[in-house]
């Protein structure tokens, strides 16, 4: 099988994991992966609107608004209108996310420590590296085609 293939395919399993683990890790608290972006963009981002959450994420702002909804029916957000345009919400972290969001930098750790199980520091700052290269080669990818119109 050609090597590149196989590096698309390394892609997806770790982002199919790294998902069914957070999942797994947050299930207590009721979200899952996809909550739990924006719910720690929210509490280190105080104030963001879902337009910041989702250009943060590189989301489109219907799965950022899908989101939030369930953060705040959870009451891990509350939102609030801006103070100079009424129609954007502010966005906020409530008490009852501390637990949540300290739950999901521990979970974080556990799963950086897993990724680089058996790596040495060296070793994983290069894999941390060469992944945040192939995120912006990605990105720049798309961006290319939707500018020139060849997208699929």
């Amino acid at each position: 099988m050609d090597e590149l293939i196989y590096l698309g395919r390394s892609i997806s399993i770790a982002y199919r994991m790294a998902n069914r683990f957070y999942d797994r890790a947050l299930a207590r608290w009721g979200i899952g992966c996809g909550q739990q972006f924006f719910l720690l963009r929210i509490y280190e981002n105080r104030g963001s609107s879902v337009y910041d959450l989702a250009r943060m994420g590189l989301f489109d702002k219907g799965t950022a608004t899908r989101a939030v909804q369930k953060l705040e029916e959870l009451g891990y957000v509350r939102s609030e209108a801006d103070g100079s345009d009424k129609r954007v919400r502010r966005l906020y972290p409530t008490e009852l996310a501390e637990p949540v969001v300290q739950a999901s930098y521990d979970a974080r750790r556990r799963w950086i420590a897993l990724l680089t199980r058996g790596m040495t520091p060296e070793e994983a700052e290069a894999a941390r590296g060469l992944l945040v290269r192939i995120a912006e080669n990605a990105i720049l990818a798309l961006e290319g085609e939707d500018r020139d119109g060849s997208g699929g």
